[in-house]
C-alpha cells in the first residue's frame, strides 16, 4: 500500500443486497468511488436473506449474521422505522445483536489486517460499533450522518449517552447537509470537527437513460399527458400527501396531468385513500417499488419532478434525498420543498423551484408555472443537470471524503 492509499473498514447497517437494490445504493456508489481512487475498501454489513451470492458489487462485503433463523434478519434496509417516525419493536434487540457481533468480527481484523480507518455510516448502530473499535484499537474513526440516524437519537433520550460517546470518540464527522450538521452540533460536537459533504450521483447514468426501457413507456407516449412525478419511500416525511392535495388545483388548469408516484412504504394505503377522497383516481398512478437501475428511464418521462419533503409529526426530515440529485442529473424540471438539505443543492429560480413545506397551494402554483412554460422547464432542467456534472459526481464527492479520511489518519 502506498503512502497515500488507505485501507478502509466501512461499517453500515444498510447495503444493496442484489443488482438493482435501491436501498443503500448511495453507500455502494461511495464505496466503489473510494475504491476507484485507489483505496482498499472492506464493507461490513448485516446479513440479509435477500442477498444474492452471485452478485459482485465491486468491493468486498462481509455480511454479519446476528440472529437465527435467517428470516429474522430484518435490520436495516428501511425496515427499522415505522413510517420513518418511530422505531419498530424489533429494532432495539437486533441493533444490540448486530453491534456486538460486528465488533467481535471487526476488532481482530482491524489489528490483523492493518486497517487505517473505520468509516461508519449512520450514527447508530455503525457509529457505536466504530466508536468501540476505535476505543479498543486506537484506529481513527470517521462517521457519516444521513438524517434518520440523528432523528432517532433526538427522539429517544435513552440513546443520548451513546450518541455523545460516538461523537466524542470520532476523529471527524461528515453530514450530508447544513441542516443536519446544525442539529448534531447541539449534542456538543464542535463545529471544527464536522464537515458538510452532500451525496453524489452517477450523472452519466441518468443523462444517457433511454425511456423506452420503462414498462410504462407506451402509456406515457400519449403526448396529451403532462407527467408530474414523485419518487421515494411512501412515508410521511416525503410529503406525497401534499402533492396529492395539490393535484385538484393543478387539474383545474391542466386536466390532462398524470401524477406518477414511484415507490413503496407504510403510508401507501393512506395515500390511496387520499386519492379517492380527492376524486382524482383517473389521474394518479402508483407504480410501486422499481429496481434502482430503472430509475433513470422513469425520470426521463417526467415533465415536472416534485420533491415535496416535510418535517413529519415526529420531527423527522430528509437529510438530502438521493432522488433529488438523480432527478437533477436526468435534467428534470424540479419543484422541491425549502427544508433539510434541499436548499443546499437547489437554488430557487436557478436550477429548480423551492416552495414552503406543507403548502399545497404554493406547491400547485409552482408546478403549474412549469407545466405552462416549456422554455422554463428546459432552462431549469439544463441548469440542474449542469449542477450535478460540475459539483455532484460521485468521484468529486469521494475526493472530498477522501480528504477527510486522510486528515483523520494524518496522511494529508
Amino acid at each position: 500500500m502506498s503512502l497515500f492509499n488507505l485501507k478502509i473498514a466501512m461499517v453500515t447497517s444498510t447495503y444493496p443486497r442484489y443488482q438493482g437494490d435501491g436501498v443503500g445504493s448511495f453507500i455502494h456508489s461511495l464505496a466503489c468511488s473510494l475504491s476507484r481512487l485507489g483505496h482498499e475498501v472492506q464493507v461490513f454489513a448485516p446479513f440479509d436473506p435477500a442477498v444474492d451470492p452471485t452478485w459482485w458489487p465491486g468491493v468486498s462485503v462481509q455480511r454479519i449474521k446476528y440472529i437465527w433463523p435467517d428470516t429474522w434478519s430484518v435490520l436495516g434496509h428501511a425496515r427499522s422505522l415505522k413510517n420513518d417516525m418511530s422505531l419498530k419493536w424489533h429494532a432495539f434487540p437486533l441493533v444490540i445483536l448486530f453491534s456486538l457481533l460486528t465488533i467481535r468480527r471487526l476488532y481482530p481484523q482491524i489489528i490483523q489486517s492493518n486497517f487505517d480507518v473505520v468509516y461508519a455510516s449512520w450514527l447508530v448502530p455503525s457509529g457505536f460499533i466504530g466508536g468501540v473499535v476505535r476505543h479498543l484499537t486506537g484506529v481513527p474513526m470517521v462517521i457519516h450522518l444521513h438524517g434518520s440516524d440523528v432523528f432517532v437519537v433526538e427522539r429517544y433520550k435513552i440513546l443520548h449517552p451513546f450518541a455523545r460517546f460516538v461523537l466524542n470518540t470520532a476523529n471527524h464527522v461528515i453530514a450530508c447537509s447544513t441542516d443536519l450538521a446544525t442539529r448534531v452540533i447541539r449534542f456538543g460536537l464542535s463545529a471544527e470537527r464536522i464537515t458538510v459533504i452532500p451525496y453524489g450521483v452517477d450523472a452519466e447514468r441518468y443523462m444517457l437513460a433511454d425511456q423506452v426501457l420503462n414498462p410504462f413507456a407506451q402509456l406515457f407516449k400519449d403526448k396529451s399527458w403532462k407527467v408530474v412525478m414523485g419518487m421515494g419511500r411512501l412515508v410521511p416525511k416525503k410529503g406525497f400527501a401534499y402533492l396529492l392535495r395539490a393535484a385538484p388545483i393543478i387539474l383545474s388548469r391542466f386536466p390532462n396531468t398524470l401524477f406518477v408516484i414511484v415507490g413503496e412504504g407504510d403510508s401507501r394505503s393512506q395515500l390511496e385513500a387520499l386519492v379517492k377522497e380527492e376524486g382524482i383516481q383517473k389521474n394518479v398512478l402508483f407504480v410501486g417499488r422499481i429496481p434502482w437501475d430503472q430509475t433513470p428511464a422513469y425520470l426521463k418521462m417526467a415533465d415536472v419532478f416534485v420533491v415535496p419533503s416535510i418535517r413529519d409529526e415526529a420531527g423527522n426530515v430528509d437529510g438530502l434525498p438521493n432522488v433529488l440529485l438523480e432527478a437533477m442529473a436526468a435534467g428534470c424540471a424540479i419543484v422541491a420543498s425549502r427544508i433539510g438539505g434541499i436548499p443546499d443543492v437547489i437554488h430557487d429560480g436557478e436550477n429548480g423551484l423551492l416552495v414552503p413545506p406543507k403548502d399545497e397551494v404554493a406547491l400547485a402554483e409552482a408546478i403549474c408555472s412549469l407545466l405552462s412554460n416549456e422554455r422554463l422547464r428546459r432552462r431549469l432542467g439544463e441548469a440542474a443537470q449542469k449542477t450535478t456534472i460540475t459539483q455532484y459526481k460521485w468521484m468529486q464527492i469521494a475526493e472530498r471524503i477522501e480528504a477527510v479520511l486522510k486528515a483523520s489518519v494524518g496522511r494529508l
